[in-house]
């Protein structure tokens, strides 16, 4: 009789280590979705203000284009207006690919391997970015200049001056941002490597 109570007292107990650990495992995987999605949160915030900020420029550009006489300053004009339009869908397309590497979509081993590819993705996207956005400043100033009835001209200081630091400051902003965007990259990855590991 007892080892009858004592098989059917084990064989309860190998039950609820078995579902304590499945419930462990959910709980972990939750967790690790949620931290993913916050680590990517950090770069998605700004990724979207930005959009809200390239869309209203571009809204601002095509309300006041017809102010613009001179065709020269009218053609750079619309491709300002291109540039704020492609800008974000450069970022939310990285944005997006990064995301891909759900963990709860795949094995975490092959959640790794996606994560690793659509991070270089990512970076390639936002380096473009970085170049374009630099592009878009030395063409906007004189369509911005222009609808504001000021000629550059008349500030002898401003490519010679104002322009260099106006760049500087991008530069330094940029490598701030992909610096900011690389460390939540690397700390989601690590996450990601814990967990296989």
């Amino acid at each position: 009789m007892e080892l009858e109570e004592l098989k059917s007292a084990w064989g309860e107990l190998d039950k609820r280590v078995k579902k304590q650990d499945i419930l462990n495992r959910q709980i972990i995987e939750r967790m690790t979705k949620d931290q993913y999605q916050n680590n990517l949160k950090k770069i998605a915030l700004p990724e979207y203000v930005g959009t809200i900020i390239c869309y209203l420029g571009a809204a601002y550009l095509s309300v006041n284009i017809p102010k613009i006489e001179e065709p020269l300053i009218q053609f750079f004009g619309a491709i300002t207006i291109a540039l704020l339009l492609i800008l974000p869908i450069i970022s939310l397309q990285s944005v997006r690919a990064v995301r891909k590497a759900n963990p709860s979509s795949y094995t975490y081993l092959e959640a790794i391997q996606v994560f690793g590819k659509q991070k270089i993705k990512f970076q390639k996207l936002q380096k473009l970015n970085v170049s374009l956005g630099l592009f878009l400043m030395v063409i906007g100033i004189p369509v911005l200049a222009e609808i504001q009835g000021k000629d550059l001209s008349q500030f002898p200081l401003f490519w010679t001056l104002y322009f260099p630091i106006g760049v500087a400051f991008f530069l330094g902003f940029a490598y701030w941002v992909l610096n900011y965007y690389n460390k939540a990259l690397k700390a989601t990855e690590k996450m990601l490597g814990e967990i296989n590991g």
